[in-house]
């Protein structure tokens, strides 16, 4: 049987996102027993997971990137792929916190190699019209990776412990990453849309600039920024938030979330980009109306999901906002591949992700954090539940301003290119 090669193009990129996010999110069901284990503090546990990755992370994408737009896509990420799961194995194997922080650090060096060479890759094996689908079953990686992160890492680290629950996930994607340098196809630069690659590459600067210069970018990739500060402030703080306000225990919200988060984000990035395909095609201006719109819908669940006093209930209504919210994935992504054009793709991606490590990274979880102290005097426990909910809905209309600013300039530029 002959295997249509988009489809495992798709297949390889999704699975690679897949460990890309489980490795990424695991990390934080382990985490009590990584602190007890090695007698840690709370300050040790915060630099090793947010500051030393999300730098290196974030600002090594760069240089990787430019280097997959000149050099082969297809061996940068079966590179980076066994890179960081071979750190992910070693995280496992590491006896201290500085051999752990090290590893932990190297795990983000590796996948600061994933995400622009594979939307790159994308955008040029699908045209314009089918690409937004395509670039969401990529993304799928990500909720999946999440949802098997905590109920696989979480059953593994209490049946054999968090070291083996590491090993676990990081052997699997030493293998992988020998099925992606075989079998992943490296598409013609250019040919998706019609263009043709004569070699020559502008200085990363000159992309850099002439990104910032078009507004449709900026407002795109600070829409995804604001949207990301919301995100990822859930992701870090509602397990507190489960915890203190309605006083669950850790096994019943890491299983109440892995699906609530996984399943609604499926089914949500999926949509964006079915929707994105079939009415962007007609009109560009839909990729934005579907990014932001999506938010702004989204928004007043987050008052059900903070105030209602039941946990059920707040669970089932917090699946709506990550349902929506994330729809914008494939669509958003879809007009930073179409403006950076066929040479810059990788280079777009990675400074798009720089900028939404940097605001959603620098200030999300630090926000909560800030403002749950500031609130503490009046509100006591529920210190918390009000900062999330500050944050989300101020966050979210945000981001929609952003989409919507975006909207007003899309056609335009995306006609030049």
């Amino acid at each position: 049987m002959k295997i249509d090669p988009k489809k495992l193009t798709l297949f390889l990129l999704f699975l690679t996102a897949f460990f890309n996010y489980a490795d990424r999110y695991m990390l934080g069901i382990l985490i009590p027993d990584i602190k007890a284990d090695m007698n840690l503090s709370d300050t040790q546990i915060g630099f090793m997971t947010g500051l030393a990755f999300t730098l290196f992370y974030a600002t090594l994408g760069i240089p990787i990137a430019r280097i997959a737009d000149i050099y082969s896509r297809r061996k940068i990420i079966s590179f980076a792929l066994g890179i960081w799961s071979l750190m992910t194995v070693l995280c496992g194997a590491a006896q201290n916190f500085i051999q752990l922080t090290i590893a932990r650090i190297l795990v983000g060096v590796g996948q600061a190699g994933c995400t622009p060479p594979s939307q790159s890759i994308v955008s040029d094996t699908f045209q314009r019209n089918e690409r937004s689908k395509a670039l969401s079953i990529v993304a799928l990686g990500s909720p999946v990776g999440l949802l098997m992160g905590f109920l696989l890492g979480g059953w593994i680290t209490d049946l054999y412990g968090w070291r083996i629950a590491l090993f676990a996930f990081g052997i699997p994607g030493i293998i992988l990453a020998l099925f992606v340098f075989y079998f992943l196809k490296e598409p013609i630069r250019g040919e998706s849309d019609g263009a043709v690659d004569d070699g020559e590459r502008e200085s990363f600067w000159k992309v850099f600039i002439f990104l910032l210069s078009k507004p449709t970018f900026r407002n795109c990739a600070l829409g995804q920024s604001v949207h990301g500060i919301v995100y990822l402030s859930l992701i870090g703080w509602l397990p507190s938030f489960f915890n203190r306000t309605h006083d669950l225990s850790i096994s019943e919200i890491g299983t109440w979330l892995a699906f609530v988060l996984g399943f609604s984000q499926l089914a949500g990035i999926y949509l964006g980009g079915v929707l994105g395909d079939r009415l962007g095609s007609k009109d560009p201006r839909w990729y934005l109306w579907i990014s932001g719109y999506t938010i702004l819908v989204a928004t007043p669940f987050y008052l059900i999901v903070f105030l209602w006093p039941t946990p059920q209930i707040a669970f089932f209504a917090l699946t709506i906002p990550f349902f929506l919210s994330v729809m914008q994935a494939g669509p958003s992504y879809n007009v930073i591949q179409t403006i950076a054009g066929p040479k810059n793709r990788a280079v777009a991606s990675a400074i798009n992700i720089l900028v939404i490590n940097i605001i959603a990274g620098g200030i999300g979880p630090q926000a909560v954090g800030i403002l749950s102290d500031a609130f503490i005097s009046n509100y006591g426990d529920a210190s918390l539940k009000y900062s999330l909910l500050v944050v989300s809905l101020v966050c979210s209309i945000w981001a929609w301003v952003h989409f919507t600013l975006a909207s007003k300039t899309v056609r335009d530029e995306i006609k030049v290119n």
